[in-house]
Protein backbone atom coordinates (compact mmCIF):
# COMPACT_ATOMS: atom_id res chain seq x y z
CA UNK A 1 0.00 0.00 0.00
CA UNK A 2 1.24 3.32 -1.07
CA UNK A 3 1.34 6.01 1.68
CA UNK A 4 1.74 10.23 0.99
CA UNK A 5 3.39 12.67 2.85
CA UNK A 6 0.67 14.69 4.37
CA UNK A 7 1.19 18.54 3.36
CA UNK A 8 2.71 20.08 6.13
CA UNK A 9 4.11 23.80 5.57
CA UNK A 10 7.48 24.92 6.86
CA UNK A 11 6.16 27.48 10.36
CA UNK A 12 7.23 31.22 9.74
CA UNK A 13 9.41 31.46 12.32
CA UNK A 14 11.73 28.95 11.42
CA UNK A 15 11.87 29.92 7.56
CA UNK A 16 12.98 32.61 9.01
CA UNK A 17 15.28 31.48 11.09
CA UNK A 18 16.42 29.51 7.74
CA UNK A 19 16.73 32.80 5.77
CA UNK A 20 18.76 34.87 8.84
CA UNK A 21 21.41 31.63 8.73
CA UNK A 22 21.45 32.05 5.34
CA UNK A 23 22.21 36.00 5.74
CA UNK A 24 25.00 35.11 8.11
CA UNK A 25 27.12 32.18 5.82
CA UNK A 26 27.18 35.01 2.76
CA UNK A 27 27.98 37.90 4.96
CA UNK A 28 31.04 35.58 6.02
CA UNK A 29 31.75 34.44 2.47
CA UNK A 30 31.64 38.05 1.47
CA UNK A 31 33.73 39.25 4.09
CA UNK A 32 36.50 36.73 3.09
CA UNK A 33 36.29 37.21 -0.20
CA UNK A 34 36.38 41.04 0.23
CA UNK A 35 39.37 40.97 2.91
CA UNK A 36 40.84 44.15 2.79
CA UNK A 37 41.97 45.50 6.69
CA UNK A 38 42.95 49.23 6.65
CA UNK A 39 47.00 49.01 8.15
CA UNK A 40 46.14 51.83 10.64
CA UNK A 41 43.22 50.02 12.33
CA UNK A 42 44.64 46.98 14.13
CA UNK A 43 40.70 45.90 14.43
CA UNK A 44 39.43 46.83 11.52
CA UNK A 45 39.28 42.63 10.24
CA UNK A 46 36.86 41.97 12.84
CA UNK A 47 34.96 45.74 12.19
CA UNK A 48 34.62 44.39 8.73
CA UNK A 49 32.92 41.56 9.60
CA UNK A 50 30.29 43.21 11.34
CA UNK A 51 29.97 45.60 8.93
CA UNK A 52 29.52 42.85 6.16
CA UNK A 53 26.89 41.49 8.59
CA UNK A 54 25.04 44.64 8.76
CA UNK A 55 24.86 44.98 5.22
CA UNK A 56 23.83 40.84 4.76
CA UNK A 57 21.04 41.28 7.54
CA UNK A 58 20.20 44.92 6.00
CA UNK A 59 19.36 43.32 2.77
CA UNK A 60 18.06 40.54 4.05
CA UNK A 61 15.29 41.95 6.26
CA UNK A 62 13.69 43.05 3.24
CA UNK A 63 13.48 39.84 2.04
CA UNK A 64 12.16 38.51 4.81
CA UNK A 65 9.84 41.18 5.15
CA UNK A 66 8.32 40.56 0.94
CA UNK A 67 8.63 36.63 2.31
CA UNK A 68 6.14 37.33 5.70
CA UNK A 69 4.00 38.99 3.67
CA UNK A 70 3.41 36.52 0.83
CA UNK A 71 3.14 33.39 3.39
CA UNK A 72 0.59 35.79 5.26
CA UNK A 73 -1.43 37.33 1.77
CA UNK A 74 -0.85 34.57 -0.58
CA UNK A 75 0.34 31.06 0.81
CA UNK A 76 -3.60 30.16 1.24
CA UNK A 77 -4.37 30.78 -1.60
CA UNK A 78 -1.11 29.17 -3.97
CA UNK A 79 -0.44 26.09 -1.16
CA UNK A 80 -2.51 23.71 -3.40
CA UNK A 81 -1.31 24.55 -6.35
CA UNK A 82 1.96 22.97 -8.03
CA UNK A 83 5.14 22.94 -6.08
CA UNK A 84 6.86 24.63 -8.86
CA UNK A 85 4.43 27.61 -8.94
CA UNK A 86 5.02 28.10 -4.99
CA UNK A 87 8.48 28.25 -5.09
CA UNK A 88 8.62 30.63 -8.48
CA UNK A 89 5.93 32.46 -6.38
CA UNK A 90 7.81 33.03 -3.71
CA UNK A 91 11.52 33.88 -5.05
CA UNK A 92 9.55 36.37 -7.40
CA UNK A 93 8.44 38.10 -3.46
CA UNK A 94 12.18 37.39 -2.42
CA UNK A 95 13.61 39.05 -5.57
CA UNK A 96 11.50 42.12 -4.67
CA UNK A 97 12.56 41.99 -1.15
CA UNK A 98 16.21 41.98 -2.65
CA UNK A 99 15.86 44.44 -5.35
CA UNK A 100 14.25 47.20 -2.58
CA UNK A 101 17.09 45.76 -0.23
CA UNK A 102 19.87 46.69 -2.98
CA UNK A 103 18.17 49.98 -3.82
CA UNK A 104 18.39 51.17 0.10
CA UNK A 105 21.93 50.09 0.13
CA UNK A 106 23.13 53.02 -1.72
CA UNK A 107 22.63 54.78 1.54
CA UNK A 108 23.30 52.22 4.47
CA UNK A 109 25.99 50.92 3.36
CA UNK A 110 27.91 54.59 4.11
CA UNK A 111 26.06 54.87 6.97
CA UNK A 112 26.86 51.77 8.63
CA UNK A 113 30.78 51.50 7.48
CA UNK A 114 31.10 55.22 8.79
CA UNK A 115 29.54 54.28 11.99
CA UNK A 116 32.54 51.58 12.52
CA UNK A 117 34.99 53.82 10.81
CA UNK A 118 34.52 57.14 11.74
CA UNK A 119 37.68 58.68 9.58
CA UNK A 120 36.68 56.93 6.31
CA UNK A 121 33.93 57.01 3.43
CA UNK A 122 32.43 54.57 0.93
CA UNK A 123 30.08 54.91 -1.99
CA UNK A 124 28.30 52.16 -2.82
CA UNK A 125 26.71 52.03 -6.08
CA UNK A 126 24.43 48.84 -7.10
CA UNK A 127 25.08 49.51 -11.05
CA UNK A 128 28.57 49.44 -10.51
CA UNK A 129 28.16 45.30 -9.72
CA UNK A 130 25.36 44.58 -10.96
CA UNK A 131 26.13 41.19 -12.36
CA UNK A 132 27.60 40.51 -8.78
CA UNK A 133 24.53 41.13 -7.37
CA UNK A 134 22.17 39.32 -9.20
CA UNK A 135 25.02 36.56 -8.85
CA UNK A 136 24.36 36.97 -4.98
CA UNK A 137 20.85 36.82 -5.33
CA UNK A 138 21.12 33.73 -7.11
CA UNK A 139 22.68 31.85 -4.87
CA UNK A 140 20.31 32.94 -2.32
CA UNK A 141 17.29 32.01 -3.76
CA UNK A 142 19.37 28.64 -4.46
CA UNK A 143 20.24 28.03 -1.20
CA UNK A 144 17.02 29.21 0.40
CA UNK A 145 14.95 27.16 -1.66
CA UNK A 146 16.90 23.88 -1.02
CA UNK A 147 16.97 25.13 3.06
CA UNK A 148 13.63 25.57 3.42
CA UNK A 149 12.29 22.81 1.19
CA UNK A 150 14.64 20.69 2.73
CA UNK A 151 13.22 21.29 6.43
CA UNK A 152 9.95 21.31 4.97
CA UNK A 153 10.85 17.59 3.80
CA UNK A 154 12.09 16.43 7.33
CA UNK A 155 8.73 17.96 8.80
CA UNK A 156 6.77 15.40 6.30
CA UNK A 157 9.14 12.41 6.87
CA UNK A 158 8.34 13.04 11.09
CA UNK A 159 4.84 13.81 10.09
CA UNK A 160 4.48 10.45 8.24
CA UNK A 161 6.67 8.46 10.51
CA UNK A 162 4.13 9.58 13.27
CA UNK A 163 1.15 8.81 11.05
CA UNK A 164 2.30 5.23 10.37
CA UNK A 165 3.15 4.63 14.38
CA UNK A 166 -0.49 5.82 14.72
CA UNK A 167 -2.11 3.77 12.58
CA UNK A 168 0.43 0.87 13.57
CA UNK A 169 -1.40 1.40 16.94
CA UNK A 170 -5.02 1.39 15.69
CA UNK A 171 -4.08 -1.33 13.69
CA UNK A 172 -3.05 -3.41 17.17
CA UNK A 173 -6.06 -2.41 19.08
CA UNK A 174 -8.48 -2.83 16.05
CA UNK A 175 -7.36 -6.35 15.82
CA UNK A 176 -7.58 -6.82 19.65
CA UNK A 177 -11.50 -6.28 19.12
CA UNK A 178 -12.11 -7.83 16.15
CA UNK A 179 -10.35 -11.10 18.37
CA UNK A 180 -12.79 -9.93 21.00
CA UNK A 181 -15.95 -9.39 18.69
CA UNK A 182 -15.09 -13.23 17.02
CA UNK A 183 -14.84 -14.37 20.51
CA UNK A 184 -18.57 -13.93 21.48
CA UNK A 185 -19.20 -15.44 18.71
CA UNK A 186 -19.22 -19.88 18.39
CA UNK A 187 -17.28 -21.17 16.41
CA UNK A 188 -19.47 -24.17 15.58
CA UNK A 189 -23.68 -24.73 16.12
CA UNK A 190 -24.25 -26.50 18.93
CA UNK A 191 -25.71 -30.15 18.42
CA UNK A 192 -29.13 -30.39 19.04
CA UNK A 193 -31.48 -33.48 17.85
CA UNK A 194 -34.34 -32.17 15.75
CA UNK A 195 -32.57 -28.65 14.59
CA UNK A 196 -29.91 -28.45 11.99
CA UNK A 197 -28.32 -24.32 12.83
CA UNK A 198 -25.69 -22.40 11.04
CA UNK A 199 -24.81 -18.83 11.71
CA UNK A 200 -22.32 -16.16 9.87
CA UNK A 201 -20.95 -12.85 10.51
CA UNK A 202 -19.36 -10.70 8.43
CA UNK A 203 -18.41 -7.26 9.43
CA UNK A 204 -18.20 -4.41 7.12
CA UNK A 205 -14.80 -2.77 8.50
CA UNK A 206 -12.08 -4.73 10.86
CA UNK A 207 -15.22 -4.71 13.79
CA UNK A 208 -18.55 -4.57 13.77
CA UNK A 209 -21.50 -4.11 15.80
CA UNK A 210 -23.19 -7.41 14.25
CA UNK A 211 -23.00 -10.33 16.43
CA UNK A 212 -24.39 -13.76 16.82
CA UNK A 213 -24.57 -16.40 19.74
CA UNK A 214 -26.13 -19.72 20.95
CA UNK A 215 -27.63 -20.42 24.61
CA UNK A 216 -27.65 -24.01 24.98
CA UNK A 217 -29.14 -25.19 28.19
CA UNK A 218 -27.33 -27.26 30.72
CA UNK A 219 -29.11 -30.70 31.05
CA UNK A 220 -31.78 -30.12 28.54
CA UNK A 221 -30.97 -31.07 24.86
CA UNK A 222 -34.48 -30.06 23.92
CA UNK A 223 -33.66 -26.28 24.21
CA UNK A 224 -31.94 -24.35 22.22
CA UNK A 225 -31.54 -20.44 23.12
CA UNK A 226 -29.87 -17.80 20.27
CA UNK A 227 -29.34 -13.83 19.38
CA UNK A 228 -28.82 -12.26 16.49
CA UNK A 229 -27.87 -8.47 17.13
CA UNK A 230 -27.09 -5.32 15.37
CA UNK A 231 -25.03 -2.51 17.81
CA UNK A 232 -25.70 0.79 16.29
CA UNK A 233 -22.73 2.15 14.39
CA UNK A 234 -19.43 0.77 13.37
CA UNK A 235 -16.03 0.59 14.54
CA UNK A 236 -14.18 -0.27 18.06
CA UNK A 237 -17.23 1.21 20.28
CA UNK A 238 -19.97 -1.12 18.24
CA UNK A 239 -17.60 -4.11 18.99
CA UNK A 240 -17.17 -3.41 22.84
CA UNK A 241 -21.05 -2.33 23.19
CA UNK A 242 -21.27 -5.60 21.48
CA UNK A 243 -19.16 -7.84 23.47
CA UNK A 244 -21.11 -6.23 26.83
CA UNK A 245 -24.25 -7.38 25.55
CA UNK A 246 -23.26 -10.54 24.88
CA UNK A 247 -22.45 -10.66 28.98
CA UNK A 248 -25.16 -9.77 29.84
CA UNK A 249 -27.36 -12.28 28.12
CA UNK A 250 -24.86 -14.94 28.91
CA UNK A 251 -25.09 -13.59 32.68
CA UNK A 252 -28.96 -13.43 32.54
CA UNK A 253 -29.67 -16.72 30.36
CA UNK A 254 -27.59 -18.62 33.03
CA UNK A 255 -30.85 -17.98 35.04
CA UNK A 256 -33.68 -19.31 33.16
CA UNK A 257 -35.53 -16.47 32.45
CA UNK A 258 -38.12 -15.99 29.77
CA UNK A 259 -37.00 -14.26 26.88
CA UNK A 260 -38.81 -11.19 27.49
CA UNK A 261 -37.67 -11.00 31.05
CA UNK A 262 -34.19 -11.45 29.86
CA UNK A 263 -34.27 -8.37 27.54
CA UNK A 264 -36.41 -6.29 30.24
CA UNK A 265 -33.80 -7.12 32.63
CA UNK A 266 -30.62 -6.15 30.51
CA UNK A 267 -32.45 -3.24 29.31
CA UNK A 268 -31.68 -0.67 32.63
CA UNK A 269 -28.49 -1.67 33.04
CA UNK A 270 -27.21 -1.39 29.43
CA UNK A 271 -29.16 2.09 29.40
CA UNK A 272 -26.80 3.16 31.93
CA UNK A 273 -23.51 2.29 31.33
CA UNK A 274 -23.76 2.67 27.06
CA UNK A 275 -23.31 6.05 25.39
CA UNK A 276 -26.70 7.79 25.02
CA UNK A 277 -26.08 7.75 20.93
CA UNK A 278 -25.44 3.64 21.24
CA UNK A 279 -28.33 0.66 21.07
CA UNK A 280 -28.59 -2.66 20.32
CA UNK A 281 -31.27 -4.27 18.03
CA UNK A 282 -31.46 -8.16 18.88
CA UNK A 283 -34.07 -10.81 18.39
CA UNK A 284 -33.84 -13.34 21.35
CA UNK A 285 -35.15 -16.80 20.49
CA UNK A 286 -35.66 -20.21 22.66
CA UNK A 287 -36.27 -23.43 20.37
CA UNK A 288 -38.33 -26.16 22.21
CA UNK A 289 -38.14 -29.13 20.48
CA UNK A 290 -40.18 -31.17 23.05
CA UNK A 291 -43.28 -28.92 22.40
CA UNK A 292 -41.98 -28.25 18.68
CA UNK A 293 -42.03 -23.89 19.60
CA UNK A 294 -39.78 -21.31 18.52
CA UNK A 295 -40.49 -18.28 20.88
CA UNK A 296 -39.14 -14.96 21.15
CA UNK A 297 -38.85 -11.50 21.89
CA UNK A 298 -38.13 -9.11 19.21
CA UNK A 299 -36.18 -5.47 20.45
CA UNK A 300 -36.33 -3.58 17.16
CA UNK A 301 -34.62 -6.35 15.10
CA UNK A 302 -36.08 -7.24 11.79
CA UNK A 303 -38.79 -9.93 11.57
CA UNK A 304 -37.49 -13.67 11.27
CA UNK A 305 -38.65 -15.62 8.27
CA UNK A 306 -40.38 -18.75 8.60
CA UNK A 307 -40.29 -20.77 5.64
CA UNK A 308 -42.79 -23.40 5.28
CA UNK A 309 -44.33 -25.60 2.06
CA UNK A 310 -42.82 -22.67 0.04
CA UNK A 311 -44.54 -19.89 1.84
CA UNK A 312 -42.49 -17.30 3.40
CA UNK A 313 -44.27 -15.63 6.88
CA UNK A 314 -42.98 -12.49 8.78
CA UNK A 315 -43.10 -13.21 12.48
CA UNK A 316 -44.27 -9.86 13.59
CA UNK A 317 -44.42 -9.44 17.64
CA UNK A 318 -47.16 -7.85 19.56
CA UNK A 319 -45.36 -5.37 22.03
CA UNK A 320 -42.66 -2.76 22.10
CA UNK A 321 -40.16 -3.32 19.53
CA UNK A 322 -37.39 -0.51 21.11
CA UNK A 323 -33.81 -1.27 20.84
CA UNK A 324 -32.54 -2.64 23.84
CA UNK A 325 -30.17 0.89 25.42
CA UNK A 326 -31.86 3.07 23.85
CA UNK A 327 -34.47 4.02 26.59
CA UNK A 328 -34.89 3.36 30.06
CA UNK A 329 -38.03 1.37 31.09
CA UNK A 330 -39.47 -0.65 28.71
CA UNK A 331 -41.53 -3.91 28.80
CA UNK A 332 -40.96 -6.78 26.60
CA UNK A 333 -43.26 -9.13 25.35
CA UNK A 334 -42.70 -12.77 23.70
CA UNK A 335 -44.44 -14.70 21.09
CA UNK A 336 -44.82 -18.07 20.02
CA UNK A 337 -45.64 -20.25 16.80
CA UNK A 338 -46.01 -23.92 16.70
CA UNK A 339 -43.19 -25.72 14.00
CA UNK A 340 -42.97 -28.26 12.02
CA UNK A 341 -41.06 -30.79 10.36
CA UNK A 342 -39.15 -29.18 7.42
CA UNK A 343 -40.02 -25.55 8.91
CA UNK A 344 -36.92 -23.09 7.91
CA UNK A 345 -36.45 -19.86 10.31
CA UNK A 346 -34.21 -17.32 9.18
CA UNK A 347 -33.09 -14.43 11.79
CA UNK A 348 -30.80 -11.64 9.86
CA UNK A 349 -29.79 -8.20 10.50
CA UNK A 350 -30.41 -5.33 7.69
CA UNK A 351 -26.91 -5.70 6.22
CA UNK A 352 -28.36 -8.49 3.79
CA UNK A 353 -31.10 -6.68 2.54
CA UNK A 354 -29.67 -2.95 1.94
CA UNK A 355 -26.44 -4.43 0.81
CA UNK A 356 -26.67 -2.53 -2.69
CA UNK A 357 -24.97 -2.83 -5.91
CA UNK A 358 -23.15 0.06 -8.27
CA UNK A 359 -26.51 1.54 -9.15
CA UNK A 360 -27.51 2.36 -5.57
CA UNK A 361 -29.73 -0.49 -6.11
CA UNK A 362 -30.38 -2.09 -2.56
CA UNK A 363 -30.84 -6.04 -2.37
CA UNK A 364 -34.17 -6.00 -0.83
CA UNK A 365 -36.97 -7.89 0.49
CA UNK A 366 -37.85 -9.62 -2.85
CA UNK A 367 -34.38 -10.38 -3.40
CA UNK A 368 -33.87 -12.48 0.04
CA UNK A 369 -37.02 -13.94 0.08
CA UNK A 370 -36.29 -15.65 -3.19
CA UNK A 371 -33.31 -16.29 -1.98
CA UNK A 372 -34.66 -17.89 1.12
CA UNK A 373 -37.33 -19.37 -0.70
CA UNK A 374 -34.70 -21.44 -3.02
CA UNK A 375 -32.84 -22.53 0.28
CA UNK A 376 -36.16 -25.49 0.58
CA UNK A 377 -34.55 -27.95 -1.72
CA UNK A 378 -31.19 -27.44 0.20
CA UNK A 379 -30.31 -30.16 2.83
CA UNK A 380 -27.98 -28.56 5.30
CA UNK A 381 -28.26 -25.45 6.91
CA UNK A 382 -24.67 -24.14 6.82
CA UNK A 383 -25.04 -24.78 2.70
CA UNK A 384 -28.21 -22.55 2.86
CA UNK A 385 -26.56 -19.93 4.71
CA UNK A 386 -24.29 -20.10 1.77
CA UNK A 387 -26.38 -19.86 -1.22
CA UNK A 388 -28.12 -16.39 0.55
CA UNK A 389 -24.43 -14.96 0.45
CA UNK A 390 -23.62 -15.86 -2.47
CA UNK A 391 -26.73 -14.20 -3.96
CA UNK A 392 -26.26 -10.94 -1.85
CA UNK A 393 -22.28 -11.14 -3.45
CA UNK A 394 -23.47 -11.30 -6.59
CA UNK A 395 -26.01 -8.89 -6.53
CA UNK A 396 -23.47 -6.38 -5.18
CA UNK A 397 -20.75 -7.36 -7.54
CA UNK A 398 -18.03 -4.79 -6.79
CA UNK A 399 -19.53 -2.85 -4.75
CA UNK A 400 -18.06 -2.96 -1.15
CA UNK A 401 -19.67 -4.05 1.51
CA UNK A 402 -21.41 -0.86 3.62
CA UNK A 403 -23.01 -2.80 6.56
CA UNK A 404 -22.55 -6.03 8.60
CA UNK A 405 -23.87 -8.87 7.38
CA UNK A 406 -25.30 -11.65 10.01
CA UNK A 407 -27.66 -14.44 10.00
CA UNK A 408 -28.90 -17.16 11.59
CA UNK A 409 -30.50 -20.24 9.66
CA UNK A 410 -31.94 -22.78 11.53
CA UNK A 411 -34.10 -26.21 9.89
CA UNK A 412 -36.28 -28.00 11.90
CA UNK A 413 -35.50 -31.96 10.91
CA UNK A 414 -37.73 -33.92 13.35
CA UNK A 415 -39.42 -33.97 16.35
CA UNK A 416 -37.94 -35.13 19.78
CA UNK A 417 -39.27 -37.77 22.48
Amino acid sequence: MSQSFPNRETPLFKELLIWLLIATGLALVNWFINYQPYPEDPDSSLKLLVVHLAYSYFVFLHILILIAIFRMLFWDRIKSANRIIQEATGLVFAFIGFSAGMFNMQWFADYAHSFMFPDQSIQFTVSDSLIYWLGIFVAIGIIGIFAVSYYTMRLNLKESYRIHLERERLRGELETAREMQMGIMPSKAPNIQGIDIAGICLPATEVGGDYFDYFPKNGNHHELGFTVADVSGKGMKAAMTAVMVSGMLHAVAARGFKTDEMLTRINVPLFQKSDRRMFTALLFGILNMKKMQFTFTNAGQLPPLLLRGGTITELNAEGPRLPVGITKQVGYTNESIQLKPGDRLLIYTDGINEAMNQNREQFGDTRLHDAFSETEEIQSAEEAIAHIQSKVNEFAGSEPQHDDITMVYIQISGSTN
